[in-house]
């Protein structure tokens, strides 16, 4: 399948936190393209969920004779996780949703998050989802976040050692033109005004956007 630069790539990795994946299928979208990362195939079926593709190296068990497959050697430089995302973007897929890769080691965790800078820098967008998070990578400019059910919270984590020129408005907590630094609290937890739709703008350096749910209760 060709993704014709249209739709969106799924990709689903093997971090279970018991949830079956509920929160990734209140997301889906008809026409979504679900890759699975090695033992995420696993993870998907579990929960329900028909991949149309894997990518690993099948040290989680894994492959599946019967689907498009990309192999890989169990030695290598790359997660697999890495390799699905480059597998989606070979598809033509510029919008990528990743689940089931946070929490867990925390290497991998990290690593995860870090592959949203690397979607950035080759052109696509791409949002880690858990059952209490949306995280996303941005640069410097000016974005819009509306209030959405599933969150009650937002807050800018600073990944330069300065980012500057941040302003929020339409937030419990605004800003001007302050400057956030790395290791800081400060834009941590803020709140949507309801109704209504916050404002970020960023002159320099880059953040974490991450959306978050009070604890829930896991959905099983």
């Amino acid at each position: 399948m060709d993704g014709q630069m249209k739709g969106r790539a799924v990709l689903i990795g093997a971090a279970d936190d018991g949830t079956r994946l509920e929160y990734l299928k209140r997301q889906l979208r008809p026409g979504d393209f679900l890759i699975c990362a090695d033992g995420g195939r696993k993870l998907a079926e579990r929960s329900g969920l028909h991949p149309d593709w894997y990518v690993g190296d099948n040290d989680s068990g894994g492959w599946p004779d019967q689907l498009p497959s990309t192999l890989l050697p169990p030695e290598k430089d790359v997660t697999d996780l890495e390799m699905a995302v480059q597998q989606a973007l070979a598809l033509g897929y510029r919008e990528l949703l990743l689940a089931g890769c946070t929490g867990g080691r925390a290497d991998h965790h990290l690593a995860n998050l870090g592959l949203l800078e690397e979607l950035h820098r080759m052109g696509a967008h791409g949002v880690v989802l858990d059952a209490c998070n949306e995280i996303q990578f941005l640069p410097p400019g000016r974005y819009d976040v509306p209030e959405h059910p599933d969150y009650h919270y937002f807050s800018l984590i600073p990944l330069d050692a300065e980012v500057t020129g941040v302003t929020i408005h339409g937030a419990k907590y605004c800003l001007e033109d302050a400057v956030l630094h790395r290791g800081s609290t400060l834009s941590v937890s803020n709140e949507i005004c309801e109704g209504g739709c916050a404002q970020i703008s960023i002159a320099s350096g880059c953040v974490y956007l991450i959306r978050s749910a009070p604890a829930r209760i896991r959905e099983r």
